[in-house]
């Protein structure tokens, strides 16, 4: 993370008699504790150029260009009064210190104050190291008798640029405040900026009223800073490992940021500016700051002086005190206090001293428990001082963990940990206590250290108390566990010992382990073995009333009959899932995240994308909230795939960011391979021909991970591959690729639902490669899968695969009725992709066959679409057909094959022409010395110039274009 708020971590140069009082400015120190500074003193301006080492402030960059526009208009004579108005740490002195930086480097004279320390005829109180070296620039406001304004008039009188900058206004005493509004008003008669720094909350009513006229006479500009935007927050924080936590709970402010990113650290200078804030306050509110940092939460003043040990009406008048200076707030509901923020708890709370730490958690425990307070207020303050002498504290902290479990698994985590720490292995509790701290572990996403957990309670064998009631859940959660971690036979084979070991085969959890079973088998592609658990998991789920669970099976169920051809029974009983989750509360439906991920994938596969995208983002949304972030790299996965089939590429885009870093720490081969695949097919659409090499490059990252892997996410994977290749410009790669991946010219390895799609894609390539047999082989075996399957989107598969045998044969009329049948089952479905790319293919093959009737209407849906989606890559199609069109129109029947090849690059055209004798691109590779990649690259991108959809149209473009080719 960045030191503080300057980008490259520097501060401005200041002059070395002043230095250590600016440090204090910048760490933002303030009270006794921090150096005091004259009541206005004048900074020798520094000899170097303007732009010379002046740092940028990250996040305030408009604001500090506004205020270098103010020093400009000096010259002119003109001056002007600006506020900065905002939230304690919201960067108001470090845009003033920016400011100030600027003036001295442009050779204005610089006059900085700070509110608390403005006195009227005498220095300010000073520190023996704070006091000013002889030679110092004497302070204005140091002559007896003077108006700490004086020199200022005759400054002015003078026409001399000046800046004066002055802080913590908000501090400013009674008796100056008259000073300031004659500040304001020399301001307007010269060659003045004043900058004037202040919190709202905290302006006494006399500075506020002055303030108030100087603003509405027009004297006094207010600008209200406002918080960081997440990316400057980002920004800021750079690789912190919680980066987007931290920006949500900083809320924007650039103080808050770095005190949690720094968990409270008083070493940083954040810290420090919010120590400065209680120098100067008395036992009793400080006992009070202390108390509510301890407590952490909203809280009714009787229990802060209950805890802190204060009598009622001390307690009061502290917090009085503690309200003006804005270090207390009002909560919901009234009468409650807290404190301005938690960053404020966190520097107070690690500040603490241990003794006084451990007392006043052991003295908000008892509070609590003697105001019945829920269990988990309790156990937060057991957990830190936890006593082995007392019993129930144990039994407190595994009963908020069994509480918290699915709501914040972290918190139960912490919980369960100091459980054990009391307790010794074999005591009552130990056993449950290490169970629940292995589901913790899995639910938070830390599989491999649930997976330890469970193999040692496993190995500990069932001797110990508690592992009769426990032992059965544990292999349910261990065969989770294994499938997290992508070791598939391994889960299958641990949950088939588990309910063969189970002796009551009509419970929660033989449910649980019929759901694990379901999936393994689903994995496999033995949807006959999973449909079965699914059902029987469903029924005793039914009988005990769990209506999570019973979802959860449902959706696995219509997933099976999906894939068992059953399309009718599929939809039904995904009705009945959605219908059960959607009147499922959220704390309920935290107990199985799973069930909205398996709803949600189902409804995609239906191709009911809309009620896909709700259920996912749930489920997602739930995840975030209570970290359980075992679920979230799935779901993400999944509605990534959602958002892609319906065109929300820049949508998907984010979904697969947010996804990343939690794939990668997951290590699950199937999910890696997943956001691989599907990060390449956004930016192919995303983007243009710009986006190829990385688009392949991701393409082949995924084939490698799911090489030689024969599940069915695998032969998934692989297949969405190939199909990039091809969309990338190799047809050929592409057939073998999918060919391999899907076992052969039957399809073997392809369920019935994702034949359609993949025989479109085959059928494609045979195109490309002039071979009218395969062609009508894959449009026959795309019409036989959805004979069995009649799903929209899969129809549209199988027609725009006919539509293609009929293009080869030269029907063009029936092809482009199966394009417009195509489109309407692709629209249907939501698949605006498909949608697009089908138009801009009915488009091709009519300019083909020299017709141009509603070709425009095809283009024009085509650029909506591409619009709609953000897709550069199908507006970069609809452009080009637009020109074969126009040459058309224009009565040339088609593009002029010579010109098209003219705006190739001479490397282009060297590719093309070796293309035509018939060489492979590894043999043009080899000749040219190019990599294979590079080569396909820039096939891509003669396709596109010339206007040709593959090798033996190119190879007709060349030799048609050359004029021996008669």
């Amino acid at each position: 993370m960045s030191d503080d708020l300057w980008s490259h971590g520097s501060r401005p140069e200041v002059s070395p008699a002043w230095a250590g009082r600016t440090d204090d400015l910048l760490a933002g120190r303030t009270g006794a504790n921090a150096c005091a500074l004259p009541a206005l003193r004048e900074v020798a301006p520094l000899p170097r150029p303007v732009a010379a080492g002046v740092p940028r402030l990250v996040g305030r960059e408009a604001e500090a260009e506004d205020v270098l526009a103010a020093l400009g208009e000096l010259t002119s004579g003109r001056g002007r009064a600006i506020a900065l108005v905002g939230e304690p740490g919201i960067g108001k002195s470090a845009l003033m210190l920016t400011a100030t930086a600027y003036a001295r480097a442009a050779g204005v004279r610089v006059l900085m104050a700070h509110g608390e320390h403005m006195t009227h005829g005498e220095h300010a109180p000073t520190s023996r190291d704070a006091r000013p070296p002889r030679d110092a620039p004497t302070p204005l406001g140091a002559r007896p008798s003077a108006d700490g304004c004086c020199d200022l008039h005759e400054q002015v009188a003078h026409g001399t640029a000046t800046l004066v900058a002055m802080d913590d206004l908000h501090q400013l005493a009674a008796d100056q405040i008259p000073g300031v509004e004659r500040l304001l008003h020399t301001v307007a008669t010269g060659p003045v900026l004043c900058l004037l720094a202040y919190r709202q909350r905290q302006l006494s009513p006399a500075l506020a009223a002055v303030l108030s006229r100087a603003a509405s006479t027009g004297r006094l500009e207010v600008w209200h800073l406002g918080p960081l935007s997440r990316e400057q927050a980002l920004a800021l924080l750079g690789d912190h490992p919680d980066a987007e936590e931290v920006h949500r709970a900083c809320l924007g402010n650039p103080q808050y940021l770095k005190v949690l990113a720094t968990k409270g650290e008083a070493s940083a200078d954040a810290a420090l500016a919010v120590l400065g804030e209680l120098a100067d306050l008395d036992r009793t509110a400080l006992a009070v700051v202390q108390t509510a940092a301890v407590l952490g939460e909203p809280c009714h003043p009787e229990l802060l002086a209950a805890v802190a040990g204060l009598e009622t009406a001390a307690t009061m008048r502290a917090l009085d005190a503690l309200s003006r200076l804005d270090l207390v707030r009002p909560a919901d509901p009234a009468p409650q206090l807290m404190l301005r923020h938690r960053a404020v708890g966190e520097v107070v709370y690690q500040r603490l001293e241990p003794s006084r730490r451990l007392a006043l958690h052991r003295s908000a425990e008892l509070a609590l428990a003697e105001r019945a307070a829920p269990i988990a207020r309790r156990a937060h303050h057991v957990v830190r001082a936890a006593d082995p002498s007392r019993p129930e504290h144990v039994t407190t902290l595994i009963a908020a963990a069994r509480d918290s479990l699915h709501s914040s698994p972290a918190a139960a985590a912490e919980y369960l940990q100091a459980a054990l720490s009391l307790l010794r292995e074999g005591e009552p509790h130990w056993h449950e206590a290490r169970v629940l701290l292995a589901q913790t572990r899995l639910l938070t996403g830390d599989a491999p250290q649930s997976r330890a957990l469970l193999d040692a309670l496993r190995t500990a064998g069932p001797g110990q108390p508690s592992h009769q009631s426990s032992a059965p859940t544990a292999l349910a959660d261990a065969s989770r566990v294994e499938r997290r971690l992508g070791r598939f036979t391994e889960a299958g084979a641990i949950a088939r010992a588990g309910l063969t070991a189970l002796a009551d085969q009509d419970s929660a959890t033989a449910a649980a382990l019929h759901a694990e079973l379901a999936d393994y088998t689903y994995d496999l592609q033995d949807f006959a073995t999973s449909l079965q658990h699914a059902e029987t998991g469903a029924a005793i789920a039914r009988r005990h009333h769990d209506r999570v669970g019973e979802a959860n099976a449902l959706a696995q169920a219509s997933l099976a009959y999906l894939f068992t051809a059953d399309l009718a029974t599929a939809l039904t009983t995904v009705a009945r899932s959605a219908e059960l989750i959607d009147a499922t509360s959220d704390a309920t439906l935290l107990a199985n995240l799973e069930a909205a991920y398996q709803l949600g994938m189902a409804e995609g596969m239906l191709g009911q994308l809309t009620d896909s995208e709700r259920h996912l983002a749930r489920g997602a949304a739930l995840s975030r909230r209570t970290g359980q972030t075992y679920v979230r790299p799935m779901t993400l996965m999944s509605l990534a795939n959602t958002q892609l089939r319906a065109g929300n590429l820049r949508r998907a885009l984010a979904t697969l960011d947010e996804a990343a870093p939690l794939v990668e720490r997951a290590g699950n081969p199937a999910t890696r391979a997943g956001l691989a695949v599907f990060r390449s097919e956004a930016l192919l659409w995303l983007g243009g021909a710009e986006n190829l090499e990385e688009v392949l490059a991701l393409a082949d990252r995924a084939q490698a991970i799911a090489d030689g892997e024969t599940p069915g996410w695998a032969v998934g994977v692989r297949c969405l591959a190939a199909d990039l290749v091809l969309l990338t410009g190799d047809p050929t790669r592409a057939g073998w690729l999918l060919l391999d991946a899907a076992g052969g010219t039957e399809l073997p390895r392809l369920t019935t639902w994702r034949r359609p799609r993949f025989c479109d894609t085959l059928a494609q390539t045979a195109l490309a490669e002039g071979d009218r047999a395969s062609v009508e082989h894959w449009a026959r075996l795309a019409e036989r899968a959805v004979e069995q399957l009649p799903s929209a989107s899969r129809l549209g598969f199988a027609l725009r695969a006919r539509m293609r045998a009929y293009a080869i044969r030269g029907e063009t009329e029936r092809a482009l009725l199966g394009a417009q049948q195509a489109i309407a089952h692709f629209a249907a479905g939501g698949e605006r992709i498909e949608v697009g790319r089908t138009l801009l293919t009915a488009a091709a093959l009519a300019l083909d066959a020299g017709q141009s009737e509603q070709v425009a209407d095809r283009l024009d849906r085509a650029a909506l679409l591409a619009h709609q989606c953000g897709s550069a890559r199908l507006a970069e199609q609809v452009a080009h057909q637009r020109g074969r069109l126009a040459a058309h129109t224009a009565g040339t029947g088609a593009p002029a094959l010579p010109d098209a090849l003219a705006a190739l690059t001479a490397r282009e055209r060297e590719i093309a022409g070796l293309v035509s004798t018939g060489m492979t691109s590894g043999e043009i590779a080899e000749a040219l010395v190019l990599s294979v990649r590079t080569v396909d690259s820039h096939l891509g991108r003669i396709y596109r110039k010339v206007g040709v959809p593959n090798r033996a149209s190119l190879t007709h473009a060349v030799l048609g274009a050359t004029p021996d080719s008669a």
